[in-house]
């Protein structure tokens, strides 16, 4: 494969860092109230909390998973996301392209308002047939037309920005995790009691985020939602 610049990459995309940390064994407060509220990046809480729920997609042969288990320095994830606590009812969704060059990545956001879809009465195989009918980007569409779901999964999160502003903290915990090929995929769930701790900034900001981390109290993880999710529901892995 060839060898892309950094330099390259940031003139094409948005680059950023994204560092995942995972506790295990305490709830999301205790990791809010004794790790991101006492930092002396002096971190403020700026959304309310949210459920965040996505489809994620791949193609026949679980390329994109592959690709995030081997750890390729190049690749790419597709997904369906949206906000609600009615995780079957998908309202002004959002497909969000993320790829990741190295230990960067972007996202690249197209909003699909028209789409609304009830998965109780609808399958989530039906979903890239929907997505079809009201994208107008050209390269996502034809992405689509190769990629069928692979997981369904859904959690609580909330967001925390540092008062220089160049840190973001999300906190997601209450993960759940469903196979959309079961007949019934709400009978395949499966939960993942872990917090995981995600810090967000530009390539700039990197020098002085180790003094941030340093107060973390875990080592950082190599912490993909998407390969854990298809290893509980397909493989039944903890």
């Amino acid at each position: 494969k060839a060898v892309v610049k950094k330099a390259q990459l940031k003139s094409r995309y948005n680059l950023r860092f994204e560092r995942k940390f995972i506790y295990l064994g305490v709830s999301p407060l205790e990791v809010i109230n004794q790790i991101v509220l006492t930092s002396k990046f002096c971190f403020r809480e700026i959304y309310a909390r949210r459920s965040v729920n996505n489809i994620y997609f791949d193609d026949l042969n679980h390329t994109f998973y592959k690709m995030n288990v081997s750890g390729d320095g190049l690749r790419e994830k597709y997904r369906l996301r949206w906000y609600s606590d009615r995780f079957e009812i998908i309202e002004n969704p959002t497909i969000e392209v993320k790829r990741k060059f190295g230990l960067t990545g972007d996202k690249f956001s197209h909003k699909l308002p028209q789409l609304q879809l009830n998965l109780i009465e609808t399958s989530p195989k039906v979903v890239p047939q929907e997505i079809l009918k009201h994208i107008d980007d050209v390269e996502i569409k034809s992405k689509f037309e190769r990629l069928q779901p692979s997981l369904l999964n859904s959690y609580e999160r909330r967001y925390f920005l540092s008062d220089c502003g160049n840190y973001r903290i999300t906190i997601d915990y209450n993960m759940a995790f469903y196979n959309p090929k079961a007949p019934n995929y709400m009978h395949s769930r499966k939960m993942l009691p872990d917090v995981v701790l995600e810090l967000k900034y530009p390539l700039e900001s990197d020098r002085e985020s180790r003094e941030l981390t340093q107060d973390f109290k875990v080592r950082l993880s190599k912490n993909s939602k998407y390969v854990r999710g298809c290893d509980l529901v397909y493989n039944q892995k903890s």
